[in-house]
């Protein structure tokens, strides 16, 4: 039997949409003493439309040191979410955040480079390598893998995944609210565009994806995949999250909305998605010990939201059965089972109908 929400076609039979395209969104203009303009802190999307198309479009948004790359084709070559999810007839809007990608023009009135050098830097791929988990890789040792994982091993595969990765082109403050809002307030527009949608968030995209849900109500639900930062009501601080990390206490220090702000969260249903091999125990290497911290924000935001009368999820892979899961869950070597986890979650939302197709977005 087919479970709901699912529904898809062979991997191997065509992919029949009604349209596609791409456009940018948000941003703004600089003029300067002469006249002449720059704009620049737009965001980048490209949307694909099936002939049969549901009615509750798909936003996939990127995180850290990624680009909508992140959605598409895996590194080694398989269907990534980009296309199991339009074999399913889900409208997607794949994006670029602001400063990121095909939006990376930016538009900055002063130098605010200094804005986000204390955060471990990305052009570190060893960095990149232990904060995405793929393994443990503390140079000069080889890296290394965690055992089982679902990430493919290949040397090709790893060559192409670090290929992926690609920096700001612009400051992106760590931890900073006018950055959240700037992020946030864009995707927004893109809401707007686009009408009623589901935000599927990655990463570090997640702690932008609530702003951008608790100014839209037009955000139907929202799904993040291994999100790294959450919001919480100012009335209502959670308990900290001790940390011998001084950086880590700072970046993972909870982000405190107006209370009336945070009820908007408590409107729609959420899904917390958290992979693999986090560890128990506080430990000196600043990946590993990142997603320790996650871990628990994810419990204390899923409890803020219910407690608060709204209906937030928390799941972790290995719960549910999928075991060795990296921070790409998207791209791994069982994603067409995860991308299963989140169509069944929207199915049971009431989000996978297909009474009024969505038709794009609005000119």
């Amino acid at each position: 039997m087919t479970t709901p929400g699912h529904n898809d076609p062979p991997e191997q039979s065509p992919i029949t949409l009604r349209t596609m395209g791409s456009f940018f969104f948000s941003g703004r203009v600089l003029k300067n003493d002469l006249g002449d303009t720059c704009h620049g802190d737009h965001g980048y999307a490209q949307y694909f439309i099936p002939q049969a198309a549901r009615q509750v479009p798909l936003i996939f948004w990127h995180g850290i040191g990624q680009s909508g790359k992140s959605w598409e084709s895996t590194p080694d070559g398989r269907e990534g979410f980009w296309q199991i999810f339009t074999r399913r007839d889900w409208p997607l809007y794949i994006i670029d955040q602001p400063r990121r990608g095909r939006a990376g023009r930016v538009a900055l009135e002063h130098d605010e480079s200094a804005a986000h050098e204390a955060h471990p830097p990305l052009e570190s791929e060893a960095t990149a390598w232990n904060t995405f988990r793929l393994g443990l890789w503390e140079p000069p040792n080889a890296p290394e893998f965690y055992p089982g994982t679902q990430f493919p091993t290949d040397p090709e595969t790893i060559r192409q995944f670090l290929c992926q990765q690609t920096p700001n082109t612009g400051p992106e403050p760590f931890p900073d609210a006018a950055h959240r809002e700037l992020m946030g307030s864009a995707v927004g527009e893109l809401v707007d565009k686009v009408g009623p949608s589901v935000l599927v968030c990655h990463s570090h995209s997640a702690q932008y994806g609530w702003v951008t849900a608790m100014k839209k109500p037009d955000v139907k639900a929202v799904i993040t995949i291994e999100g790294g930062e959450f919001a919480f009501p100012d009335d209502e601080p959670p308990p900290d999250v001790p940390t011998d990390d001084e950086l880590l206490a700072s970046f993972m220090a909870p982000q405190l909305v107006p209370a009336e702000d945070f009820a908007e969260l408590t409107r729609k249903p959420i899904l917390v998605i958290l992979a693999d091999n986090i560890a128990n125990e506080p430990h000196t290497n600043y990946g590993v010990e990142l997603w320790r911290l996650v871990r628990e924000r994810s419990h204390q935001f899923v409890a803020a939201v219910n407690h608060r009368g709204g209906d937030a999820t928390f799941l972790q892979l290995p719960d549910a059965g999928l075991k060795g899961n990296t921070h790409f869950p998207m791209a791994d070597l069982n994603n067409v089972a995860v991308a299963d986890i989140v169509a069944d979650f929207l199915a049971g939302k009431g989000l996978a109908g297909r009474e009024t197709p969505h038709q794009g977005p609005r000119r």
